[in-house]
């Protein structure tokens, strides 16, 4: 499911509100422009991913420690489509649609993980480009939340 605006958990908004302030009047800010120190508290739970155009692809490069947790291994250096992940059309659909029109998106769903319990998750793809026009990477964020913590509102 996407979602127009950034109401989401605070992981999700404080990567939101600092990719804005990092891309001042431009589309979209620079890999050169995000800078780890300003954001600690958000790397367990940060991607950074590079975007190939021609056939259209997405390869992780830098993947946070709270999503190799997660997933039990770590797949810095695969593509998405190497992966076995929950919904994997749905996440490539969010990344190309960050990638063509140069616009951060955003995803509301559920995941089951592998001890068979259902969290929600949130995703937040921002893109990135080194000459304002062609989107070469993306900083992306998932947050995961337990059904029965109170401070979990799903939208769907």
């Amino acid at each position: 499911m996407y979602i127009a605006s950034p109401r989401h958990l605070p992981s999700i908004k404080q990567l939101h509100d600092y990719w804005t302030l990092c891309r001042g009047d431009r589309a979209m800010p620079r890999r050169a422009d995000i800078d780890p120190a300003d954001i600690p508290h958000l790397l367990p739970n940060v991607f950074l991913v590079d975007i190939e155009s021609a056939p259209f692809r997405v390869r992780y490069r830098v993947v946070g420690t709270n999503a190799v947790a997660w997933q039990g291994r770590d797949f810095t250096g695969y593509y998405l489509d190497e992966m076995r992940f929950n919904k994997p059309d749905e996440l490539l659909a969010l990344y190309r649609r960050a990638a063509e029109e140069k616009v951060p998106t955003f995803r509301s769903s559920t995941w089951q993980m592998p001890n068979g319990v259902t969290r929600g998750v949130e995703t937040a793809i921002l893109p990135l480009s080194e000459d304002g026009e062609r989107v070469t990477q993306c900083l992306a964020i998932e947050d995961f939340q337990d059904f029965r913590d109170p401070m979990y509102l799903p939208w769907w």
